[in-house]
């Protein structure tokens, strides 16, 4: 079943070649829960550029307890997958940021001043999908004062926002940008997020797009994604800002 998620032909008209970056990807192998091994990475990364990425940025989760990851490291890391997808003639280029939650330990990392951020320049969060996290307008208040550009991953997959809108509302008059994961438009997660995103788009507030890209079932879920026709309609109409990293 595997390789018949890279074997399948792709349809030329369902692309996301006007989006040209995909701004969140967990393709660093054996860092977190996403790619297990080079051989996935490889092929997967060969199966974006045929769905039209010519960029990836690689953003390995960053959490206080679960993966504690070092910045140093996966910086190796990713030039050892760039060596090995260049050994395989792929053209992608790959650049590097990080997915940070914000959990109990992010005040700290915010004190040391140390991330990894797309073209040094935004800052990839994530929140706890179940429990709303107090101060959070204040440390958003921080970070951007530090010079960061923050973009929040996933916004149409917190449980809190939908009974408070008022939340997200807030992060976007504060100038946040909105990541929206591509198959969350076609409830790959739950059906309420096929209801965020489109509230989100009608808003005006999704900035981004971004696979989020951890395994076969998120690849495969990406690539029926693309044939969605209510998907194409919003990918054809609505300007994204991936092709400006």
């Amino acid at each position: 079943m595997i390789f018949d998620i890279f074997r399948k032909k792709i349809d030329p008209d369902g692309t996301l070649e006007v989006l040209k970056t995909d701004i969140h990807s967990h393709l660093i192998p054996n860092v977190d829960d996403g790619s297990h091994s080079y051989d996935f990475s490889i092929q997967c990364i060969q199966r974006m550029a045929e769905l039209g990425y010519s960029k990836i940025c690689l953003t390995p989760h960053f959490q206080s307890y679960k993966f504690k990851n070092d910045e140093d490291d996966i910086l190796e890391r990713a030039e050892k997958l760039r060596q090995a997808i260049a050994e395989q003639n792929i053209k992608m280029e790959l650049i590097v940021g990080g997915e940070y939650l914000v959990d109990s330990g992010f005040r700290k990392r915010l004190e040391t001043n140390r991330f990894l951020k797309m073209n040094n320049q935004y800052l990839l969060i994530e929140f706890s999908f179940n429990q709303a996290i107090l101060g959070i307008n204040e440390l958003v208040f921080e970070l951007q004062k530090m010079g960061h550009e923050v973009i929040l991953a996933h916004p149409e997959r917190y449980i809190y926002f939908y009974e408070h809108p008022e939340i997200p509302k807030r992060l976007k008059d504060q100038g946040v940008y909105f990541q929206s994961n591509i198959t969350s438009f076609t409830g790959f997660y739950s059906k309420r997020t096929i209801v965020e995103c489109n509230k989100y788009i009608a808003n005006g507030w999704t900035d981004f797009l971004g696979t989020d890209m951890h395994n076969s079932i998120y690849l495969e879920a990406l690539v029926k994604a693309c044939q969605d026709r209510k998907f194409r309609k919003i990918l054809d109409t609505y300007q994204f800002l991936n092709n400006t990293i």
